[in-house]
């Protein structure tokens, strides 16, 4: 059964930028916890910026300034707004800036969450920037975890469940907690392919977009 918080979410995301299927139907979305309101007032940015040089700027300034703020524009929601993580049934699904990365449960070895969610699998991290606790609230943590002795190998996954579960619930929390209990449900039913394997894929759109306005950006300015 899905958390009420992360229903919340669903608006917020938007399809993977591939035609290849994925395992099964989503049992969980997870909303972006960084970068939202920085992502969101850079696009209305944006959108003020090329307006006004439609309007007011018929020059090849004006058609600079769109060029920039429509690269600008892409380049934002790659960093900003993009990064985000689905769950499926048998994998995780972690959308990052310019690729997307496929992580069959069964091949993780720890989940952490930190100012950003890693997941390690078959010794190699993998960073979602797109959900992560706050500067603040990483940093008590940490100092938490120094006065009891640290967290260390196997036991940090759980270290971190155990002190999210000590602190006020916060939405990051709950992701962890709901990833951990998926890997931990996926190692008790075993692998549902023979041969699990990380698979990684690049976000074609989003390359393309970034390529297109920054070509055409540096143009004008030759011009």
């Amino acid at each position: 059964m899905s958390h009420p918080a992360a229903e919340s979410g669903h608006s917020l995301l938007m399809p993977p930028s591939s035609s290849r299927p994925e395992p099964g139907r989503p049992v969980e979305r997870f909303r972006p916890t960084n970068g939202l309101v920085a992502g969101w007032c850079g696009l209305a940015l944006v959108a003020v910026v090329i307006a006004y040089a439609a309007l007011q700027e018929h020059s090849p300034l004006g058609v600079r300034l769109v060029l920039g703020a429509a690269f600008a524009g892409v380049l934002i929601w790659v960093t900003q707004l993009r990064p985000r993580v689905t769950a499926y049934p048998d994998a995780l699904l972690m959308h990052g800036s310019i690729s997307d990365t496929t992580i069959p449960y069964v091949l993780v070895d720890e989940v952490t969450m930190g100012q950003t969610l890693n997941v390690w699998a078959r010794g190699r991290r993998y960073v979602c920037v797109g959900i992560g606790r706050s500067l603040g609230y990483d940093v008590r943590q940490k100092f938490r975890a120094q006065r009891s002795g640290g967290l260390l190998g196997e036991n940090r996954a759980a270290g971190f469940a155990v002190e999210a579960g000590r602190s006020a619930p916060t939405y990051p929390s709950f992701v962890l907690s709901r990833i951990l209990d998926l890997v931990a449900e996926a190692r008790r039913g075993g692998s549902a392919t023979p041969e699990p394997a990380v698979h990684k894929r690049y976000a074609v759109p989003e390359l393309v977009g970034l390529a297109v306005t920054g070509t055409a950006f540096v143009v004008s300015l030759l011009l």
